[in-house]
């Protein structure tokens, strides 16, 4: 899939260098909804999970100028649901939703957490760690709450820890560490894989998000005792 991904990309690169000009749309259409269909509703599809992810354009306004402003939207359906979009319909950009379902269904993620020390010489100790792994979403929900609301992220992928407290409870950070962070992906042989994010944050930075964070709870709390001491009397 990804050796095909990449022969499309560079055939329409060597074209758009000979001709000047891009390739016809339909053209590219033919291809993404193609690859849709193999790699994603028939044979080849991931048994794993029966769901089709879309990403739709819709036309939200046309300025003084004719310059169309859309709206991207990321529908989703069983594979098997008799209201799925027809292949080639012009208002699902194919190529994206083909590159968001394999971001979703194909590849395997682990994160990884750390608790680290750099030594005067630059090198990193790594004194504890846990893996865990997580799976893609193109949706979120706030992290700082139980709530189920979730909303849509897309172009941004979020990768959720629900159990965060539970997997990482006894990764304690002290003055002088740091806590790194590392996500890998793979594909389902674990062929290859590919670091995709990496980060630290040393412990004086998260206990001053921390301090804030009690000082603002400390003035709320205050505040809201106040108001209550008012209503009362």
């Amino acid at each position: 899939m990804l050796k095909a991904i990449a022969d499309e990309r560079n055939r329409l690169s060597v074209r758009q260098d000979l001709s000047g000009l891009g390739c016809f749309k339909d053209d590219r259409i033919v291809f993404w909804t193609w690859m849709f269909s193999t790699y994603f509703m028939e044979k080849w599809a991931p048994r794993q999970d029966d769901m089709l992810f879309y990403v739709r354009r819709k036309l939200s306004y046309v300025s003084e100028d004719n310059t169309e402003g859309k709206k991207v939207e990321v529908e989703v359906y069983r594979r098997d649901s008799k209201k799925l979009p027809g292949l080639g319909d012009p208002d699902i950009d194919w190529e994206e939703s083909v590159y968001l379902n394999l971001i979703l269904q194909n590849l395997d993620y682990v994160v990884t957490c750390a608790v680290c020390t750099r030594s005067d010489a630059g090198d990193i100790h790594i004194h504890k760690k846990k893996s865990q792994q997580v799976f893609a979403s193109p949706s979120k929900h706030p992290m700082d709450s139980k709530g189920e609301e979730s909303k849509i992220s897309y172009p941004n992928i979020f990768f959720m820890i629900d159990n965060f407290e539970e997997v990482f409870s006894d990764m304690t950070v002290g003055e002088g560490e740091m806590v790194c962070v590392e996500l890998v992906a793979s594909d389902k042989s674990n062929t290859f894989q590919g670091v995709i994010f990496q980060g630290s944050i040393r412990y004086e930075a998260l206990k001053k998000v921390y301090d804030n964070r009690v000082c603002f709870l400390l003035h709320l709390s205050k505040h809201l005792l106040h108001l209550l001491l008012v209503c009362i009397s």
